[in-house]
């Protein structure tokens, strides 16, 4: 069995007043809630947007939503990195990744509200900037608490903690803003509060250790840059694996409407509701992967294994719709394509941990793996756009497949995953 000494990306921090805990706690079910609490309102929000821009200009709605969508993963991105290197720099009594935590999730909160007041689209762009530049200051530092407070031994099992609040964020989102739908302003009044609620949550029944006694590093913009993306080869391969795996399954999702009204020939209500059915069908079964793979994998002291399946099982499962355009193959993909979702989530923010080549600058480099998972929503579409017209639905599906494959065999030459 390979040593399970972790790398050093997921060295412990020196404390000065709280000791390195000898086992979850908490911390788990604090963390599952806390990315329920901005997943929600987020996705929520999104939906409900594009119904906001519907009822201000119909025309334009395409067109403008595009723009924002744009700008905000742009603005995500760069937010996301850059919160990530202040949180690395904070000292305080409560702590580098809580205060940004709290006040993100303050930020963010504000900036949702905003956005059911107003009619201008300039506003609406200027806010849903300020909203993904609030948001990502919550995101950085809350993905650093994972490698910073968790003992290598449970982070399978926080990592499925996560996993479980990303699925229920996602999956709830969706119905909360097909419910909310012909009132989108109030909508977004309504979910706005949940994001600062998760900041309360994680600020009080997680405190973080104080971190006035941690040194600070000189800054230097010249060596900003030059680490701004690491040369350390298994960190560029995990980087390279999860934005592959990702855009796999994006490049099925983003169209999966139009793949029921236009491959399959459904009606549009009848899309809505096998859409339906298959996202509950989803998420019970990405639940049901979750909850076992993570820690299946601390017990197992093995990642690779479950990133392989997971991208495997991911991959097989458009297959079907490649070959036979039908219900029962959507319905295949929906269910064997959450078990290869479920399993890669499990064990995706483990992987992240263990790969991290700097523990003074974690969310820092976290934020440059979270580009992973911007990206796809931003390229998915363009080259779903591009490939649909020329190879149709089956090429698309059988891209998918192959770049879903392609990064789960990244994960094969990464050294400090077991």
């Amino acid at each position: 069995m390979p040593s399970s000494r972790p790398g050093p990306g997921i060295v412990q921090d020196a404390a000065p007043s709280l000791p390195t805990p000898a086992r979850l706690g908490r911390l788990g079910p604090v963390l599952g809630a806390a990315y329920l609490s901005w997943m929600l309102p987020f996705h929520a929000t999104t939906t409900l947007l594009q119904a906001l821009l519907d009822e201000l200009d119909d025309d334009t709605k395409l067109q403008r939503y595009a723009v924002m969508a744009t700008a905000g993963a742009i603005t995500a991105m760069c937010a996301n990195v850059a919160f990530g290197l202040l949180s690395d720099r904070t000292r305080s009594r409560f702590g580098r990744r809580n205060p940004w935590i709290l006040t993100g999730s303050v930020g963010t909160t504000l900036a949702i509200f905003g956005l059911s007041f107003t009619q201008s689209f300039p506003v609406l762009l200027t806010l849903w900037i300020l909203l993904q530049i609030s948001l990502n200051a919550v995101v950085a530092p809350l993905g650093a608490i994972l490698p910073d407070r968790v003992p290598p031994v449970v982070l399978g099992k926080a990592s499925s903690w996560i996993g479980v609040g990303q699925l229920l964020g996602s999956s709830l989102s969706a119905i909360v803003a097909g419910t909310l739908i012909t009132v989108p302003a109030q909508g977004m009044r309504w979910v706005a509060g949940l994001v600062v609620l998760g900041g309360l949550l994680v600020f009080f029944a997680a405190p973080d250790r104080p971190s006035t006694a941690l040194p600070v590093e000189p800054f230097s913009a010249r060596k900003l840059v030059r680490t701004l993306l690491p040369r350390d080869p298994d960190f560029l391969w995990a980087l390279i694996g999860r934005l592959l795996t990702l855009l796999g399954l994006s490049l099925v999702m983003v169209y999966q409407l139009y793949v029921l009204t236009d491959h399959l020939g459904l009606s549009s209500a009848r899309a809505g509701s096998v859409i339906a059915i298959a996202g509950v069908a989803t998420a019970l079964t990405a639940g049901v992967a979750i909850a076992v793979c993570g820690p299946l994998s601390d017990r197992l002291r093995r990642r690779k294994v479950f990133v392989l399946l997971s991208a495997g099982t991911a991959a097989v499962s458009v297959l079907p719709l490649a070959f036979s355009p039908s219900l029962w193959a959507f319905f295949t993909f929906a269910v064997v394509g959450a078990l290869g979702y479920g399993s890669f989530v499990a064990v995706d923010q483990v992987v992240m941990a263990e790969v991290l080549p700097d523990q003074e600058h974690r969310a820092k480099d976290l934020g440059i793996l979270n580009i992973a998972n911007t990206l796809p929503q931003v390229l998915a579409p363009v080259i779903a756009a591009a490939v649909v017209p020329l190879l149709g639905y089956p090429g698309l599906f059988l891209l998918a497949a192959a770049i879903a494959t392609a990064g789960g065999l990244c994960i094969i030459p990464i050294r400090r995953v077991p």
